[in-house]
């Protein structure tokens, strides 16, 4: 059963004000979010949640899944190591994240390997891109039929009932499902701008942002389609650093045609600022590296939506 809405929250048009000098520190917020219940995910639906996690970020991962968990328990959790997390780090997951599964990345880099070893190409750029491991990793090592891609810097604030319908369909559902980032200016985001120069005759989904997606495992992910697509693709966009996931997240998307389709706007990705008003608003991907990684920044940055998703646990407890 979801969690009662917050009175005040980003799904409330008109949220109560409150002054700086009233928001908890980063650190008692951080602090409450330990002390709050854990996440208790049954595994029920056929449904894995994919996180690369970071050690710097466990903090605002731990928020992510717990805000989730508050409205969703059945689905299950899987944690990809970036190569950085500890063994504190491990046991930290594994207290606050019940029955979480993490695959370590030394663990990844040996199955993968193998699996990539006719995709040469592919294999390559997720050796010297960490961030291609949200797009590889997620569906050659998941188990579950239904993949949903979450990143850590996302706080929800409401049932994902568009989501939760998608996984308990007993007919053939959209193979990929996706949160929008849009532009006032219509210009394309991230890497999805690439495509039309770099790869002009193929089919892209243009507005979307690969923080938060939902797909069927087996149906989404083509490898020898993505090795041609990356073989064609000039290599000075193949191995740069940050966006080349987004590219192609949509290209993959692309060739899926009316079986890829955009969640709605209350899974809108962006930092809160940029969003439009939205009656229920699901969930807040805040774009945590925009401004500065560091945790303490970002809860400093949005002090208001960490304190609201705190409430929310906080709340789930008192209701007990």
């Amino acid at each position: 059963m979801g969690a009662t809405p917050v009175a005040g929250g980003p799904a409330d048009p008109s949220p109560a004000k409150v002054t700086p000098t009233q928001y908890p520190s980063p650190d008692e917020l951080h602090r409450r979010m330990l002390q709050a219940p854990p996440a208790e995910l049954d595994g029920a639906a056929p449904v894995q949640v994919h996180s690369l996690v970071s050690h710097k970020h466990v903090p605002l991962y731990l928020f992510a899944i717990k805000s989730l968990a508050g409205y969703w328990r059945q689905v299950a959790a899987v944690v990809h190591d970036d190569g950085s997390l500890t063994d504190a780090d491990l046991a930290l997951l594994e207290e606050q994240v019940l029955d979480v599964r993490v695959i370590r990345r030394p663990a990844a880099d040996d199955m993968v390997e193998v699996m990539l070893e006719d995709h040469p190409l592919l294999a390559e750029v997720r050796r010297r891109n960490v961030r291609i491991l949200q797009l590889v990793d997620y569906f050659l090592l998941g188990d579950a039929e239904l993949v949903i891609g979450m990143d850590s810097d996302i706080l929800f604030f409401g049932e994902p009932l568009e989501v939760m319908r998608w996984a308990a369909a007993t007919e053939r559902q959209p193979a990929f499902m996706y949160s929008q980032e849009r532009f006032a200016s219509g210009r394309l985001p991230g890497g999805v701008r690439w495509i039309p120069e770099a790869l002009p005759d193929v089919p892209y989904v243009p507005h979307m942002c690969c923080g938060f997606v939902c797909a069927h495992r087996r149906r989404f992910l083509d490898l020898d389609y993505l090795e041609s697509m990356m073989d064609r693709t000039p290599r000075e966009i193949l191995f740069r650093p940050r966006h080349v996931t987004q590219m192609f997240y949509s290209v993959l998307g692309g060739r899926l045609g009316d079986a890829a389709q955009p969640l709605g706007e209350p899974y809108r990705s962006g930092p809160w600022s940029r969003l439009p008003p939205a009656e229920n608003r699901v969930l807040c991907h805040y774009f945590a590296s925009i401004e500065s990684a560091e945790v303490e920044d970002n809860i400093r940055r949005l002090p208001d939506l960490f304190r609201r998703a705190l409430q929310q646990l906080e709340g789930a407890e008192q209701r007990g």
